[in-house]
């Protein structure tokens, strides 16, 4: 590994017929030498999906619940329309924050259905912060049809965010009402979606439109479980250049074969301006399990940043610069760099692609087969996949590994950031880059902040020669930031610079997501950082999906030695204060 010729996409190692299982302890004999291949697990779980949403997909068009889902769904609609412009005491304004979140009390007293015994314990109340309180589900307007089985108690979130973005109101309830579409704007949120069935609406038209869907939806990182629901989804024009598209649960009517949250009125208020922006108003109000969650990770999904209408708003925001930066003439680069309009294009396409499968791959989605390493007690915790390209066109054929570990750094998010994406900082991070010099030579920005780029970067000795190209996006938000990096040979440079098709350049991203939260334990501290590091190379040129124990050593040396490397720097930057020379 020390070789500084080596580089991600030159990793080989060879592949006997071993697997290591998530958790060798339920192995027939508990050790652990069982192979498996990740095919069946992965084939396991999306027939059940499937029989899933099938069966759901026929309980939804019988009457009378196709005709209860339509009403209660209209009457979402109703319930967003109100909360998504009241103001104070039902929303909360957020000390530092630009998101609001409801004060219970006053939604239940606005839009609940409360006993009178229940009212006069809500009158003893004394409203002041916002309160935590319980599940209030048997007291909303709507009550259950169907005899369902208790579930623990969940927990509420909601929060409240507005943003103007560059798209026209009809632009966006597209998007949304697509579920392709809505699944590759939110690709850093939603992992996968399906529309179950359609019970109103006509072709061509999204007034007045209702789908019921199923939707999986993840954090950056792997340690967070997803978030599975069924839903309906309504978009109606509320008046000339106003739309409204909800989303509700219809657990009330069907029962969820997979629901972990639920979905009460949410979703978005749209605004033609007349300079062609859009005021997009977004809320987002949903129960949640947070019972499989550990210690380690409920830092996160308890934070209201984690699955908030801010999150969902900045991604709109960022599709949208994505698609203003495609148009746009703006270029950096060294002198004697040009790269044409249609180059330019081609490295930013090839960018998004590989942002996409970054952000696919370190999710928790139940299409990733992760395995766990066999560590020794207070050793990093490090997840593995393996991957089989042989008939993915857009990656290199053989097999491939992802793996990749989390942890928590005392050092603000837009730090870490700053410093993980500067090229004078990887060789501070990357073992393989050491010995090497690191130059940004063209970037493309990406919007107003100016660590939203697509940099090309070159990789060359002390003597000047040319090791590797590295293709890099960096983009950062209140909600979250990544560094992701792909390496690129010289030919697919020249290729890419001069308009050739992103789609045939094969690539394996590794990189960083950062996401804000507290230390846990720590909470009444400053802003620290859940940093995940994620690295995909190619093990074999083979198509078995399998992973040798003598590999393990190998992957966890590179991981341990970056983490080690990042964590080093952020304590001595924090001990000297030297942030603001990054």
């Amino acid at each position: 590994m020390g070789d500084e010729g080596m580089h991600d996409s030159q990793m080989r190692v060879d592949i006997p017929d071993v697997i290591y299982k998530n958790d060798t302890s339920q192995n027939n004999n508990g050790s652990g030498s069982m192979a498996l291949s990740t095919d069946v697990i992965m084939g396991i779980g999306l027939n059940m999906q499937r029989a899933s949403d099938l069966l759901f997909g026929f309980s939804i068009y019988a009457e009378p619940t196709k005709t209860k889902i339509i009403g209660y769904s209209c009457s979402a609609m109703d319930e967003l329309s109100k909360i998504g412009i009241a103001g104070k005491p039902l929303w909360q304004p957020q000390t530092n924050n630009r998101y609001e979140i409801l004060n219970d009390i006053e939604y239940l007293r606005q839009f609940g259905q409360v006993d009178t015994t229940l009212r006069e314990i809500v009158k003893l109340i004394e409203v002041g912060e916002p309160q935590n309180l319980p599940s209030f589900d048997s007291y909303l307007t709507e009550q259950p049809t169907l005899k369902t089985t208790p579930r623990v108690a969940l927990q509420t979130e909601s929060s409240r965010d507005m943003a103007y973005i560059k798209m026209t109101p009809i632009s966006i309830v597209e998007l949304l009402m697509d579920v392709n579409q809505w699944s590759s704007v939110f690709y850093n949120i939603v992992s996968k979606a399906t529309i179950v069935g359609t019970l109103l609406g006509v072709e061509g038209s999204y007034d007045d439109k209702l789908h019921v869907m199923s939707a999986e939806l993840h954090l950056p990182t792997p340690v967070v479980p997803t978030r599975e629901c069924y839903f309906g989804r309504y978009s109606k024009q509320l008046s000339h250049n106003k739309w409204g598209v909800v989303d509700v649960s219809l657990d009330k009517f069907i029962s969820s074969p997979t629901s972990n949250f639920l979905k009460r009125p949410s979703g978005c208020l749209i605004t033609g301006m007349p300079n062609g922006y859009s005021k997009v108003v977004w809320v987002e109000h949903v129960e949640v399990d947070h019972s499989d969650l550990d210690n380690y990770s409920q830092q996160l999904d308890n934070s209201t940043l984690a699955f908030c209408a801010t999150r969902w708003l900045n991604s709109l925001v960022r599709y949208s610069e994505w698609s203003q930066t495609l148009k746009a003439t703006t270029f950096v680069a060294d002198e004697g760099v040009r790269i044409p309009q249609t180059g330019r294009t081609s490295f930013l396409k090839l960018a998004d692609r590989m942002m996409r499968i970054f952000c696919a791959n370190i999710s928790a989605t139940t299409d990733n087969p992760w395995m766990q390493i066999p560590t020794y007690p207070g050793s990093k915790e490090v997840r593995v996949m393996v991957q089989n390209n042989m008939e993915d066109t857009a990656t290199p054929p053989g097999t491939s590994v992802v793996f990749t570990t989390s942890l928590w750094l005392e050092v603000s998010p837009n730090r870490l950031f700053n410093f993980l994406r500067h090229e004078n900082s990887r060789t501070k991070w990357d073992s393989l880059s050491r010995r090497l010099t690191i130059r940004e030579f063209a970037s493309m920005l990406k919007g107003e902040n100016p660590g939203n780029r697509v940099s090309l970067m070159r990789a060359n000795t002390s003597q000047g020669e040319l090791v590797i190209f590295y293709l890099q996006e960096s983009y950062t938000d209140s909600t979250g930031s990544y560094v992701v990096y792909a390496p690129l040979d010289e030919l697919a440079v020249s290729a890419l610079a001069n308009g050739s098709d992103p789609d045939k350049v094969m690539i394996l991203p590794s990189g960083f997501s950062i996401l804000p939260g507290r230390l846990p334990g720590e909470e009444d501290r400053g802003t620290a950082s859940f940093l995940t590091v994620a690295f995909n190379i190619v093990e074999s040129a083979t198509s078995r999906p399998v992973i040798p124990p003598e590999s393990v050593e190998t992957i966890y040396k590179i991981i341990t030695d970056t983490v080690s490397s990042i964590k080093d720097t952020v304590l001595f930057h924090n001990h000297r204060n030297y942030w603001t020379e990054d």
